[in-house]
């Protein structure tokens, strides 16, 4: 089972996880990702996420694939929101189930890993001196 794709809303995490837990995956590693204020000392009022759905969204499924295939999972959540998100919100749930834990985290820290570095979305900081774009050159 693989569960991907973007999203406005904010997410129901066990919901997600839920869909790829298994009897014969004795592993379950969930990672969430959360808007966090502050960040470097500043106040963060918000992130503000940009996406290119064409692009996100057949990435994230591969990804998720590459991961179920690589290390034998019982299934893979890569998801990821677009738009405002406030601080303590999720940003991004990644989440792999395997029958045993080492190839669950390994799993799920590639996934994170990946998606951050090739993922076509932007994130853009907002605080109370203003707008900065996180990542870009």
């Amino acid at each position: 089972m693989i569960v991907t794709g973007l999203s406005t809303e904010p997410f129901d995490v066990r919901a997600l996880t839920e869909q790829i837990r298994r009897e014969d995956c004795g592993a379950l590693v969930v990672f969430e990702g959360t808007t966090r204020s502050p960040n470097s000392g500043e106040p963060v009022l918000s992130l503000s996420y940009e996406a290119w759905p064409e692009r996100a969204e057949p990435q994230l499924r591969d990804l998720a694939q590459r991961a179920v295939q690589h290390w034998d999972l019982g299934g893979a959540v890569a998801v990821h929101r677009t738009g405002e998100v406030a601080p303590g919100e999720t940003s991004v749930v990644v989440a792999a189930s395997a029958p045993h834990r080492d190839e669950a985290f390994a799993a799920a820290r590639w996934l994170l890993d990946t998606l951050k570095a090739e993922l076509a979305i932007w994130k853009k900081e907002i605080t109370a001196r203003g707008e900065t774009w996180v990542g870009l050159p």
